[in-house]
């Protein structure tokens, strides 16, 4: 119902085309902050950092936020990475997370970037809400994701 709804509305409030602003996406049917983001960064290229539930449990496990909700880890992340990353970036923490990073499958001890980070952690973790700043630790994963994969190279 909301896409019909949605397409409805673009065709006949925005003259067939899709809006450009934060503030009018979110209007939409089924539109929300994240999916507002997705679409100014990915569509616009505007600079923005989609946070879904996937980015947040990274973030978490990296000890990038102590966020409880995406909204907090967002503004964490935006505050940690250089604007002009911010849309690639997202992707590649994405890309990163279901290829070696996984939910079931690390749990902070596994994956390079957790090696990196905490590599005296020798017991499994569940995501938890705790906050260790590391300074540079922001170059420091997108170093290692860039070194996994030379095609997701942001510089």
């Amino acid at each position: 119902r909301n896409t019909y709804n949605l397409s409805k509305i673009i065709y006949e409030r925005f003259n067939n085309i899709i809006p450009n602003s934060f503030e009018e996406l979110e209007t939409l049917p089924g539109v929300g902050h994240k999916t507002a983001s997705v679409v100014m960064s990915q569509g616009f290229g505007y600079p923005a950092f989609p946070v879904d539930t996937h980015i947040h449990r990274l973030a978490q496990r990296w000890g990038l936020t102590s966020g409880k909700n995406v909204i907090q880890t967002e503004k964490d992340l935006k505050s940690i990475f250089p604007k002009k990353y911010w849309n690639k970036l997202h992707l590649q923490i994405i890309w990163y997370g279901r290829e070696y990073c996984k939910a079931r499958d690390c749990y902070g001890i596994t994956c390079k970037i957790c090696k990196s980070c905490y590599p005296t952690r020798k017991k499994p973790i569940k995501t938890k809400k705790a906050w260790m700043k590391i300074i540079g630790i922001g170059n420091a994963i997108v170093d290692v994701i860039c070194k996994v994969d030379e095609n997701f190279r942001y510089r």
